[in-house]
């Protein structure tokens, strides 16, 4: 037998009254009342249950975000960025060598630092990706790497040369046999949709038997150094050669130039 549904019939066991709980707005005056009936112990489960979660939340946020805030505001500007590539050298010799130019440019060394960064390796593909990316983006100023290492980055036309920047001038003063020449090969050249541009320009000096270079103990032969041609900080990088490449400046001596700039 069908069994006909009429809302009007209302079935005390199966149905729920339409004057039930479910079916009346609340607002926030029912719960300021049911609150206020609340003793001591109550209210606290209604904190825990309402506002705690909430209050947890938003702390956790606040503290996260005061972290990263207090790391962007406190965390040393490097001023000069230095990569060294495929060399092993010792660390100590090479936090020295940091402060030293450091104190050259005026820095205080603590909030204003000049960073060495020894990782890099023009062999391993992901390390030589990310020395090119620096160099595009103008976060590396200065290159240091074996002479074979140094000349894969100079074909791709990543420094300056004498004829095109000052910043590099002195690269013309040093011995003949120790500058690095190379010429420019791109993307069209080794696609054989152009000739070879067989001019050699002058992209690093091999800086090696420098006293200073030397202190830092490594084990290779040449040691070419060469200026990105996207530094945005030209100035303080010639400054860094002129310190590495010049026995007469010691330790703890400070460039006038620089020195009044800091002030």
């Amino acid at each position: 037998m069908a069994r006909i549904f009429d809302d009007s019939v209302e079935n005390d066991k199966s149905k729920v009254k339409k004057d039930g709980l479910i079916y009346q707005q609340r607002d926030d005056t029912d719960y300021k009342k049911e609150y206020e009936k609340l003793d001591s112990k109550g209210k606290f489960q209604f904190f825990k249950d309402y506002y705690l979660p909430t209050i947890v939340v938003i702390a956790v946020i606040a503290l996260v975000g005061g972290y990263f805030l207090y790391g962007a505001l406190t965390k040393p500007q490097t001023v000069l960025y230095v990569a060294i590539c495929d060399q092993n050298l010792d660390d100590k010799q090479v936090d020295k060598l940091e402060k030293a130019v450091g104190t050259y440019l005026g820095l205080d060394n603590k909030h204003e630092i000049v960073t060495i960064n020894t990782e890099f390796n023009s062999k391993n593909g992901t390390l030589s990706e990310q020395l090119q990316s620096y160099i595009y983006a103008g976060t590396c100023d200065i290159v240091i790497a074996p002479k074979e290492g140094f000349t894969g980055y100079a074909t791709a036309g990543y420094f300056f040369e004498p004829d095109s920047s000052d910043t590099v001038a002195a690269f013309k003063d040093w011995p003949k046999d120790k500058r690095i020449y190379c010429p420019i090969i791109d993307g069209e050249n080794i696609r054989g949709e152009k000739d070879i541009d067989e001019t050699k320009y002058n992209f690093g000096i091999d800086v090696a038997d420098c006293r200073k270079y030397k202190a830092l103990e490594g084990k290779s032969k040449s040691a070419v150094l060469g200026v990105s041609n996207s530094s945005r900080k030209q100035e303080e990088a010639a400054a860094f050669i002129k310190f590495l490449t010049d026995d007469s400046l010691k330790d703890g001596d400070v460039n006038p130039d620089f020195a009044l700039q800091s002030k």
